[in-house]
């Protein structure tokens, strides 16, 4: 057999060989279809796959998240830091200037005084009543319900109907001087005291003419001047929760306490809810007054937990005061009325009502609809005046209480301004006989600080001006320009001024006085110049 010849075995490239073996290896290693499958086949598949890892990277979107609500953060007013100075003398007369309405773009329209109101269907659940949208933190058609007061001057923090109603700056700064006085006069257990305010001073609080007495109104109503003050505070925007001022919040936090701690809870439908006792006969106006200042706070701040239950409680038995299809007198359903009463609820019926009790609307309207059947019955067809307890009468006298001949003249018809600010809020138009007769009685009588001298009576009644104020201000147009101007030149320039303790408040010298006392006064006169702002009108378009 012959060798075999290995010369050619010697001659291959070694770098072949090697690329022969690894071919051989892949054939063997290759399936059966990659086998079959052409290597630019293979390939453009392996960059298909790459190409779609990639675009998964690059074309992936987060999640998108739930909508977000936007959320209405309530501004948090600041505290105001000035100091009240009593030594400073008040610039009662300070007046801002008012643009010259040339200036005013044409687009804007102008009303004019004796622009009279849209006729309005007559009402009778006075559901057209509204306060300034006072102040919490959802408030409110002008109280405002809901949690959100606007405070003083109808908006949060600002001067809104300020000017434009006739008020200024110098009508603020008495505003300012009363609510300091208040302050400062509070009893330690939160109420303000119609005969001991003075235990607060540093310097008994005097008159200015000793004639008139001390100052100091009647024990037992405590409750009543109580109301009043804190209604006072809240027609500046302050509730027992938020405020501009501290002092003010911290004030009615104490007064509110107070008011509570004397409420009556009983099994008696005719003591529950009542603030204080029934020890004088007339506990049912410090009632309806304490009932209208803790629904105002309500209305102002939603303090459901704290207020809810008390002028719950308080309301119902308002309710069950009232004679049935009438009005309200001394007690529970006396049979007999009286206006000045009857009014007092009708603005804390109302007030509680904006403050969304949950109580029946049906009850509600009931009640405004008796008290105005009595306002009717007691409203005389031949002179158009509004009586106390019978047709046109000259109205309710503290006789003797004063040395005769009675010194207070008796032509100033508080009840017929009580009458004329109730209907404008049930929604009698302005244009109504029965309205018109009302405001030109009240315009015949324009507030005027006159004292008894001679045969001249005395005609300073600020319970007269102040419901003579507040309806005047809701008839609107010039009758109550000019009884703006009257009314800013009785209190500014009679309101005591100086580093004397009795600074921003006013002499308890008009006819009801010697009942209410200084407090009563003085809480009176602070609410007569809020009326700029603390109720909107219930019937609009009658702006000046």
């Amino acid at each position: 057999m012959a060798p075999r010849d290995t010369s050619d075995e010697k001659n291959v490239d070694p770098q072949v060989d090697e690329e022969l073996e690894e071919e051989q290896e892949e054939v063997v290693e290759r399936p059966g279809w990659l086998k079959e499958t052409p290597f630019w086949a293979i390939s453009a598949i392996l960059h298909m796959i790459l190409f779609v890892i990639l675009l998964q990277f690059i074309t992936e979107v987060p999640e998108p998240k739930a909508p977000q609500l936007p959320v209405k953060i309530r501004p948090v007013p600041k505290k105001r830091e000035d100091k009240y100075d009593p030594t400073l003398k008040r610039d009662i007369l300070k007046t801002p200037k008012i643009p010259d309405p040339r200036l005013v773009e044409k687009t804007v329209i102008q009303r004019k005084l004796d622009e009279v109101t849209p006729e309005i269907p007559k009402g009778t659940d006075l559901n057209n009543l509204t306060n300034v949208e006072l102040l919490n933190s959802s408030i409110h058609d002008a109280i405002g319900v809901g949690g959100g007061a606007a405070g003083a001057y109808g908006e949060r923090w600002g001067k809104g109907s300020l000017i434009s109603e006739g008020g200024s700056e110098g009508t603020e700064s008495a505003v300012r001087a009363a609510l300091e006085w208040l302050r400062r006069h509070q009893g330690a257990d939160g109420s303000w005291k119609c005969h001991d305010f003075t235990e607060m001073c540093k310097k008994p609080c005097a008159n200015v003419n000793t004639k008139y007495g001390d100052g100091r109104g009647w024990k037992g109503h405590d409750i009543g001047v109580t109301g009043l003050a804190i209604l006072a505070f809240a027609g500046f925007g302050h509730t027992h929760q938020d405020g501009v001022y501290h002092e003010y919040v911290e004030c009615l936090k104490k007064a509110v306490k107070f008011l509570k701690s004397v409420q009556v809870h009983s099994e008696d439908p005719s003591a529950n809810g009542r603030y204080g006792d029934d020890k004088t006969e007339q506990w049912i106006y410090d009632h309806a007054i304490a009932t209208m200042a803790m629904g105002e706070l309500l209305a102002m701040s939603n303090d459901t937990i704290g207020l809810k239950k008390t002028v719950t409680d308080a309301v119902r038995l308002c309710m069950q005061a009232q004679n049935p299809g009438y009005g309200w007198k001394y007690g529970i359903k006396p049979g007999k009325n009286d206006t000045s009463v009857t009014g007092w609820m009708v603005l804390a019926l109302k007030t509680a009502k904006n403050a969304r009790l949950d109580l029946p609307k049906e009850r509600f309207e009931e009640a405004f609809k008796g008290s105005l059947v009595w306002f009717d019955r007691a409203t005389s067809v031949a002179s158009g005046k509004t009586g106390y307890e019978s047709p046109g009468d000259e109205g309710s006298a503290l006789k003797g209480e004063y040395p005769e001949p009675y010194p207070f003249s008796k032509e100033l018809s508080c009840m017929t301004a009580v009458g004329v600010l109730c209907r404008l809020f049930a929604g009698q138009s302005r244009s109504d006989p029965i309205v018109k007769r009302g405001v030109d009685i009240l315009m015949k009588e324009p507030p005027q600080w006159v004292e008894p001298k001679g045969t001249q009576l005395s005609k300073i009644n600020m319970y007269y001006w102040y419901y003579g104020s507040y309806a005047l201000f809701q008839y609107g147009g010039k009758p109550w320009k000019d009884w703006n101007e009257d009314m800013k030149k009785a209190l500014l320039s009679t309101q005591r001024q100086g580093d004397i303790d009795e600074d921003g408040s006013w002499d308890p010298i008009d006819e009801w006085g010697k009942a209410g006392g200084r407090v009563y006064a003085t809480a009176l006169g602070a609410m007569t110049l809020e009326v700029y702002y603390r109720f909107i009108r219930a019937q609009q378009g009658i702006g000046l």
